[in-house]
């Protein structure tokens, strides 16, 4: 009996020690900027925030100049970027597959495929089902009336949110059958639904956010029932715009221009101004909420080369927690979960090259870099724009002062190793720091 009991302890302990080891965790948060509007050649880039580390990595440019919608599944980023739909490899930064789909907005997944919601220039085929692997059209469902917005799964059913175009007069809602890519109906929910769009699954609800019309001032949100179908539309006196998420039956979203919250057992707002936008030029442009250390990652940027945007991570209580960088038109970010037994992050050492402050002033400070290295400072777009050659010790502090505010990357290499002066190198800046200027 005694050596059962100890043989079932041990089992308990293995059994609690695999659970330990093979958990769930936030592993970075990615950024997608969508660059100046102004500049035809500020394109879309990627970026991965480090939560543990607090570094920020460059992953991947898409040569377009605006950003729609952003999906991070099983260590790939999936971007709406204009014109194109791209698949990047997170944990090195390679564009897997990019490809051409005209006016690609929000994306879902289900199993091994794709829903891709679409909206202006086109004008039918609002939503396509792609493969999760090389992007390839499966199906597109041309019974959707007008343009579409965010998509929920729940069962082997999409829910999508058809906003329709900034002239529309009511909200619909599709149903397609992702089992035999099937359209199965499309609702009317009426005038109230007007400007329908994010959605969330709240146990077995979905919570559609019907965003503020430009020049309203009032929303609404969308309770539907999955297993019967029954829905709510509840209006709010208030301008309702972007969503970060649900944690226990509590919404995390714009109002009045601030992060707020509206309880959803009750239907009322319960703090209008939980976390108030601190910068008199710059908007929020994204927000999420990371449900494992229950974070609020929020975007700051503007659509023009300055002011340079900011990303500020907050906690359920509003409380601001640290940061992180972002670039101009950071309309997208999103939380790459991962299980620990699919990570493999490298083993924090001395030859780690780190800098610091980030963001810095004038000077920037950098530790740990190889005897006869060059450091190297790249602007977003790769140009080239500063070179030190550093000989002995592993410490140097770089003058930046030449250098206006912004986000630039910082590249550590032997001198033996040549660079092209001038043009982008993307071997160079895909394993560099990124870091800001102020």
């Amino acid at each position: 009996m005694k050596r059962l009991c100890l043989t079932m302890v041990l089992l308990t302990i293995i059994a609690s020690t695999s659970v330990l080891q093979s958990q769930d965790i936030a592993n970075r948060v990615v950024v997608v900027n969508g660059g100046a509007y102004s500049n035809p050649y500020d394109f879309v880039t990627v970026t991965a925030f480090d939560p543990e580390t607090t570094v920020t990595e460059y992953l991947a440019t898409i040569h377009t100049q605006s950003v729609q919608g952003l999906l991070v599944h099983n260590g790939f980023a999936y971007v709406a970027a204009q014109d194109s739909l791209a698949k990047i490899n997170i944990d090195n930064g390679v564009v897997e597959k990019c490809v051409l789909a005209t006016g690609v907005n929000k994306i879902a997944v289900h199993n091994d495929k794709l829903i891709i919601s679409r909206q202006f220039p086109v004008t039918s085929g609002f939503v396509q089902i792609r493969s999760l692997t090389d992007l390839t059209l499966m199906a597109t469902f041309d019974e959707i009336t007008d343009e579409a917005w965010d998509i929920a799964i729940a069962g082997d059913t999409a829910y999508v949110s058809v906003a329709g175009g900034w002239t529309s007069t009511t909200g619909k809602l599709a149903l397609i059958n992702l089992a035999d890519l099937s359209f199965i109906k499309e609702i009317d929910l009426g005038p109230d639904a007007i400007g329908i769009g994010p959605v969330f699954q709240n146990n077995n609800q979905l919570i559609f956010v019907c965003k503020t019309p430009w020049g309203g001032n009032s929303g609404s949100l969308v309770k539907y029932e999955t297993a019967s179908g029954a829905y709510t539309v509840h209006p709010f006196l208030a301008v309702l715009g972007k969503a970060a998420g649900i944690h226990n039956d509590t919404l995390y979203l714009l109002i009045n221009g601030n992060v707020g919250t509206i309880d959803l057992n009750t239907m009322s707002i319960t703090n209008p101004n939980l976390i108030q936008n601190p910068y008199d030029t710059l908007m929020i442009t994204a927000l999420c909420l990371e449900t494992i250390n229950h974070k609020i990652y929020v975007n700051y940027s503007y659509w023009i080369a300055s002011p340079e945007g900011h990303g500020i991570i907050y906690d359920l209580d509003g409380t601001n927690v640290g940061n992180y960088p972002v670039g101009v038109s950071a309309e997208e970010v999103a939380v790459d979960y991962r299980n620990t037994a699919l990570v493999k992050k490298p083993e924090l050492s001395d030859k780690n090259v780190t800098c610091y402050p980030n963001p810095c002033q004038d000077l920037l400070f950098v530790e740990n870099i190889p005897a006869h290295s060059q450091i190297i400072i790249f602007d977003l777009q790769g140009r080239r724009l500063l070179t030190h050659n550093h000989q002995d010790g592993d410490q140097a502090a770089i003058d930046l002062s030449r250098l206006s505010g912004g986000m630039f990357y910082l590249y550590v290499q032997p001198v033996e190793v040549t660079i092209n002066t001038g043009a982008y190198s993307p071997n160079l800046v895909q394993n560099s720091i990124l870091f800001i200027k102020q």
